[in-house]
């Protein structure tokens, strides 16, 4: 048979299922089904934003449907926050989901997942960062305005695995382990649906913000191909994509195997200002700026030696304008696959997975002729602009069987295994303690992380049981181990060449610039296995109410034992009304990285009011260092989270949902400041170690994050032409307990709780993110046109100095929007060219000029709201087969 819409165009990708059994299939691009059925079946067809029809087969052998918009509400059926043998649809939850299909991602124009989500989700943030390391490459993303890894990811429902990287730079997320979404191809998703609520008693560790369930495709014998192509208004960050994904039936009772590939290339973008001191002579002091309230006029003998250095560029042809400060480079691979089998009338074998190579290149500061230091001029003699490589790969491989039926026990049985690993490398830089000896390239190690997780879940729906309309219950075990490791770099990436005794102030810098190789003593290969057992009953007790409970049990072979609960419920006061709400006590394990990460590494850091260049050794937790300041081991985070809202259909047309809540999180894993040991109170601690200054992960604080979640929607047809209006608010606020006398400082370091978190920490993690980000879109579909308009405004943010208050920094709101026109020719194809951040909005600029490196980095690298690329142009291709 064919599928069509109410304006007789056909509807790809819609579902046909046998009621009561797990047999299906999904139409082609052309609206098209073809499904084995025996008379007396009911099939049920559906798709998004459409009304679904059932249809009891008699003695028919064609059937032509025409589904009708659904202008009453958005009924996308939420998999994730429930374990329901009934479908709720993402209104009927007791916590809020977005479910956010595929359409309206690529509408965005964005070219990978977090993007995308970025510009359709206010809850959600995320935005790339410059000169990070490993972070120039794997986008942090958070929920809610809490940490990367306080967001559980799932796909298909099941766990996916965290990055091997630990991001210890000065970014948002700093000290957190996130999982990259980037690693999933687009082409392979049939929608995201985003649950804004604590999970942890259903899904285990890390749901304390919510959590983000990716939903494969799985259409068979039909497939797409998309291409698109974008540039920045400078020229620049020029990005090429292409999505391919077809659908091949499997056996001959609705099996599917949909296969992805991906392919995608991203220029770096560049908006690094001009370098304004000295180059060759010796630098000028910070404070010669007027606009600071440190100002100190240039001496004369300052004067004329900034008069010799510039006749020196220009004589050199020194270029000014050679940082690069914006988006790395990056070349991306993928491919994924999405299997499913049935094996007689209820069973199914399921499987689903994928790679992800990922190459890229990001530059660090530029070493500058005049510190001899870090630079040696027989090799560099105008100094060097060194580079970081990544090898970045991803994997992961799911397979299962599952039992679903409406009456009897459904069983799922699956296991996961997911790895990542990031390789780097360092080219255009040297070891200065080598001397002319240095090579110009160097591999720096590698980090590593792989988990395993096997899963039984087992449930059961029942009609009428008791008193009640509808009774759920499911129950299951869940064992999951984890390896975590470090692979030492070669040894003139790390290694110390000065000659001993030699005069300090003759020391070069030792090991390569940029990207120090991980050592020996930081070489470590960690495992531990954890178990749990869960439990859940969700019941509508009245045609009103739905109550639902869950209970979670861990037990983790590194520091024990953790148990988890909520309940949640929703009302009805009318057909049109509803309130819901929950209480859920959640935890965070700590990851293996957060025990085990070390490293030395260069970074620029605010000393004195100035941009300094420092050589900082994260330390593991167990470290003798840590002991002696009396750091605990890590414990697990703790959170106690509430929300209370409403649902209401306002003319049957409109959906509002709105949502209020609070996350209160007890020992919160944090990254420290730099402990140094040039302060006499502490030199006693770095005795016979190699340590200069020291950072660690510790519990070190409670936060309390209270925010309101509010989303309305408007659907109406207009003749045959679709109109979709959405607008959605996100506010919250995050804050430290106790503020500064909140720190949880051991005995030991008494006097230092400015240190083990200095207000520049603090205000990471209240003031960093936005507090507000409101988003406005509107879709209208006139005839085979497709026009959309989208403007979204990022609240202000804040960067707050370690020492000066002085030099804090309120960064204003902005609204960036996003507009962009499709044509449909016939059935096949979709020509769509737009334009995000069409009017070409940047984020304030660094008010003080110390903290922008002599003018390099005028746009903030610590914090900032949505990037500063400006205008993006794209033209994007689809064609369905």
């Amino acid at each position: 048979g064919t599928v069509r819409d109410n304006s007789g165009t056909a509807l790809p990708n819609a579902s046909i299922t046998i009621r009561k059994t797990n047999r299906g299939t999904t139409t082609d691009a052309n609206g098209s089904f073809r499904l084995g059925v025996t008379t007396g079946d009911v099939l049920v067809f559906s798709s998004i934003g459409y009304v679904s029809q059932e249809i009891t087969i008699a003695a028919q052998t064609d059937i032509n449907l025409t589904l009708q918009t659904d202008t009453r509400q958005l009924t996308e059926v939420a998999v994730v926050g429930t374990r329901s043998t009934v479908a709720r649809t993402k209104t009927d939850t007791p916590a809020p989901v977005d479910v956010i299909g595929v359409r309206e991602l690529s509408q965005t124009g964005q070219a990978d997942l977090t993007q995308m989500i970025n510009f359709v989700a206010p809850s959600f943030n995320s935005a790339r960062q410059t000169i990070s390391n490993g972070t120039d490459f794997i986008d942090p993303a958070t929920l809610r305005g809490l940490g990367p890894d306080q967001v559980l990811v799932l796909i298909n429902g099941k766990r996916q695995h965290s990055t091997a990287l630990v991001n210890v730079n000065s970014t948002v997320g700093r000290g957190s382990v996130g999982t990259d979404l980037n690693a999933i191809p687009q082409g392979a998703i049939e929608r995201v649906e985003v649950l804004r609520d604590g999970a942890a008693a259903q899904y285990g560790s890390d749901a304390i913000a919510g959590v983000i369930n990716v939903v494969l495709k799985k259409n068979a014998r039909s497939g797409s191909w998309v291409s698109q192509a974008g540039i920045t208004r400078e020229g620049d960050g020029k990005t090429l994509l292409t999505n391919l994904n077809y659908g091949f039936g499997l056996g001959k009772r609705g099996g599917f195997i949909n296969l992805t590939l991906n392919a995608s290339h991203r220029d770096p973008t560049n908006r690094t200002g001009s370098y304004n001191n000295t180059v060759y002579l010796t630098a000028l002091p910070a404070t010669r700026f007027p606009e600071t309230p440190v100002y100190v006029p240039l001496t004369a003998a300052q004067v004329t030696l900034q008069q010799q250095d510039n006749a020196r560029v220009a004589e050199r042809g020194f270029d000014r304008s050679n940082m690069i400060v914006g988006n790395s480079k990056l070349t991306n691979y993928a491919g994924f696959a999405n299997i499913g089998l049935p094996i007689g009338k209820h069973w199914e074998l399921y499987g689903f997975g994928g790679f992800n190579q990922r190459n890229g290149l990001a530059a660090g500061f530029y070493r500058y002729p005049n510190n001899s230091r870090t630079n040696n001029l027989t090799l560099y003699p105008d100094g060097y602009l060194p580079f970081i490589n990544t090898d970045i790969r991803d994997q992961s491989v799911v397979v299962g069987v599952r039992r679903a039926v409406q009456q009897g026990w459904n069983i799922d049985l699956s296991n996961t295994y997911g790895g990542n690993s990031i390789r780097f490398n360092v080219a255009n830089s040297l070891n200065a303690s080598l001397g002319n000896a240095s090579p110009g390239d160097f591999y720096c190690g590698k980090l590593f992380f792989a988990q395993n997780t096997t899963n039984l879940t087992v449930s059961k729906g029942i009609q009428n049981l008791g008193f009640t309309k509808f009774f759920n219950m499911a129950f299951g075990a869940e064992l999951r181990s984890d390896n975590y490791g470090i692979e030492q770099g070669e040894e003139k990436s790390w290694q110390n060449y000065n000659a001993p005794n030699t005069p300090a102030a003759q020391v070069k810098a030792s090991g390569v610039q940029v990207f120090g190789g991980f050592r020996p003593t930081n070489e470590i290969n960690k495992s531990r296995t954890n178990l749990g057992i869960f439990a859940d009953i969700e019941s509508d007790l009245t045609e009103k109410l739905l109550v639902s409970t869950a209970l979670r049990y861990e037990n983790y072979s590194d520091f024990g034992g953790n148990l988890s609960g909520k309940v949640a419920g929703r009302y009805k006061i009318t057909n049109a009304l509803a309130v819901r709400g929950g209480i859920n006590r959640g935890f965070r394990a700590p990851s293996l990285h957060q025990r085990y990460y070390s490293a030395v590494a260069t970074q620029f850091i605010t000393v004195a009011g100035v941009n300094q260049q420092r050589e900082v050794t994260t330390i593991r937790n167990d470290d003798p260092i840590t002991q002696k300041l009396g750091i605990p081991a890590l414990k697990p985070e703790t959170s106690w989270s509430y929300s209370l809202g409403i649902t209401a259909n306002i003319r049957s047309k409109l959906l509002l949902t709105l949502d209020a809540y609070r996350i209160a999180i007890r020992d919160r894993i944090v990254i420290s400041g730099r402990f140094s040991s040039t302060v006499p109170q502490l030199a006693d601690l770095f005795k016979n170690t190699d340590v200069n200054e020291a950072q660690f992960f510790t519990n070190a604080i409670d936060t309390q994050t209270d925010g309101l979640d509010a989303v309305l929607t408007y659907r109406e047809t207009i003749g045959r032409s679709p109109l979709t209006i959405n607008a959605a608010l996100n506010l919250n606020k995050t804050t430290i307990a106790g503020g500064a006398g909140g720190v949880r400082t051991p005995a030991q370091l008494t006097g230092f709780g400015e240190t083990l978190l200095n207000r520049e920490e603090r205000g990471r993690i209240e003031v960093n993110q936005p507090r507000s980000k409101f988003i406005l879109s509107g879709t209208y579909q006139p005839g085979p046109f497709t026009v959309r308009a989208s403007t979204t405004r990022f609240g202000n943010i804040s960067t707050i100095a370690p020492q000066d208050p002085l030099q804090d920094q309120t960064f204003a709101a902005k609204w960036v929007t996003d507009v962009s026109l499709g044509y449909r020719f016939g059935k096949v194809a979709t020509l769509t060219v737009g334009a995000n951040n069409v009017f070409n909005v940047y984020p304030d600029k660094v008010a003080d000029p110390r903290l922008t490196n002599d003018n390099t980095v005028v746009y903030s690298r610590f914090a900032t709201q949505f990037g500063f690329n400006g205008a993006y142009y794209f033209t994007n291709l689809a064609v369905n087969f």
